[in-house]
């Protein structure tokens, strides 16, 4: 080949490549066309709150070294919060969707659009489970987005996203679809992960196919430092879509229950019972009066189906199960005694943290994993046989496992728990929306304020046991 076909064919193969390339990958020459159709649609959200603290936070190292010591203020006090988050317009007549946590507490929220137009917001109805909220404002023709269908979003493909990160409105980043199902402690996760740059006060705001369709909320972040490092985390559109349309319609969220306790099949549980491979979940206990203990699930099963959808883990089956119609018979595929049996179950409506904590009444125990102890709330008889005040308030400990981070510290049965991330506990339905709330937060620790006498607490900093 002469020196001028070289010339001319590396001329040739340098103005191709690029476009080859890009054609290849299917990723696009620009994102700005893109962006600029559907930025309007997307809001910033900031809001103001007072939330109440009761004064009884943890003491801090120094407090013990000063004297006399500087114990906790007994007596409730305010504090005024703001936050910064996004959303995006789901409607020309102004319904806005967001994350709860964006909108917790909040008694005044406002959005800005990227015309520089502010509104106020009213919050329609929000869930805590899935972290999905629902916004109103007064408006008319406004530029809205439509939900995309989040199962086409592979692993792989283009995503943008649009948000406020750290009050920066307008803020548009690109990345790729990098991992699906991803389940990062809540019941019902099913997140998207993209490498999409996400900071804080992206949260609510939308990710994008190559078509403007929203295909995720996004929602989290995985962060040593609090900033992107391109793990980022999107609740995925066909399950918002869901529960917006739920909230909007009227203003809860209604899921199947089932009403089983389930713990994580371990290889060595797998083998012992013959299982091929290790899968399912494990029911450990049956709520009272539940459907599962009505049509015959048994405690020591384990589910390994669930209308004929595999179960992988345990923490597949809450996903089914809410997504199952309620009053509807389930096919339930159980292993027994070394083979499988097939159960019809008519499922219920799921209960709220506190009616499942009236239905195991004040008898019975229920055995929190996550902290390794079992509970009960705390009686008139358990006063009168512990000499307590009748003013005493709170839940019973009645079992404590040999492995839990508790019976480290000296913690045993009938010790009682009072209070939990500062919030007083009256129920074992008050401590089962406490881990739930700090789970879904993404932490792994919570405080435990134990009673020890008369104007007398036991604080311990609690490792919780996440599988």
């Amino acid at each position: 080949m002469t020196k001028f076909f070289r010339f001319t064919f590396y001329l040739v193969l340098i103005n191709i490549l690029p476009f080859s390339l890009a054609q290849a990958f299917n990723g696009p020459d620009t994102f700005a066309d893109l962006a600029e159709k559907v930025s309007p649609s997307v809001v910033n959200i900031s809001t103001t709150g007072i939330i109440e603290q009761s004064g009884q936070d943890m003491p801090s190292i120094e407090d013990f070294f000063n004297f006399p010591f500087n114990m906790p203020n007994p007596e409730p006090s305010e504090r005024e919060f703001s936050s910064l988050g996004s959303g995006f317009v789901i409607s020309e007549d102004g319904y806005i969707v967001t994350n709860n946590h964006v909108v917790e507490n909040a008694s005044d929220i406002r959005v800005t659009f990227t015309d520089g137009l502010k509104l106020e917001a009213e919050l329609i109805a929000f869930d805590a489970e899935t972290d999905l909220a629902l916004l109103k404002v007064n408006g008319k023709d406004l530029p809205h987005l439509e939900f995309g269908d989040s199962d086409t979003a592979k692993v792989g493909n283009w995503v943008m996203a649009i948000g406020n990160p750290h009050g920066l409105g307008g803020t548009v980043t690109a990345g790729i679809v990098s991992a699906r199902g991803r389940m990062l402690g809540g019941r019902y996760d099913d997140f998207i992960q993209t490498d999409a740059s996400i900071n804080r006060g992206n949260s609510g705001g939308p990710l994008f196919d190559l078509d403007g369709k929203v295909i995720g909320v996004n929602s989290m972040i995985i962060s040593p430092s609090g900033g992107s490092i391109g793990i980022g985390f999107a609740i995925p559109s066909n399950l918002a879509k869901n529960i917006i349309d739920q909230l909007a319609t009227t203003g809860e969220i209604q899921r199947a229950w089932l009403g089983v306790r389930i713990q994580e099949v371990t290889d060595e549980i797998a083998q012992s019972l013959g299982l091929s491979k290790t899968y399912g979940a494990l029911v450990q206990g049956l709520t009272p009066d539940s459907p599962a203990l009505k049509d015959g699930i048994k405690e020591g099963d384990i589910i390994i189906e669930f209308n004929d959808n595999e179960v992988e883990s345990v923490q597949t089956l809450p996903k089914l199960v809410a997504e199952a119609q309620i009053g509807v018979s389930a096919k339930v595929v159980v292993w027994r005694d070394e083979q499988e049996k097939t159960l019809y179950v008519n499922l219920g409506k799921q209960p709220s943290l506190e009616e499942l904590a009236s239905i195991e009444n004040e008898g019975s125990s229920i055995f929190i994993k996550e902290l390794g102890i079992k509970i009960r709330n705390l009686s008139e008889d358990d006063k009168n046989r512990l000499q307590l005040s009748s003013a005493v308030s709170g839940v019973i400990l009645t079992e404590v496992d040999s492995d839990s981070f508790l019976m480290r510290q000296n913690i045993k049965k009938d010790d009682i728990i009072i209070e939990m991330q500062n919030e007083p506990i009256s129920s074992t339905g008050d401590i089962l929306k406490v881990i739930e709330r700090v789970i879904s937060q993404g932490k792994e620790n919570v405080l435990i304020v134990f009673y020890a006498g008369p104007n007398s607490r036991k604080y311990i900093g609690a490792r919780l046991s996440i599988d």
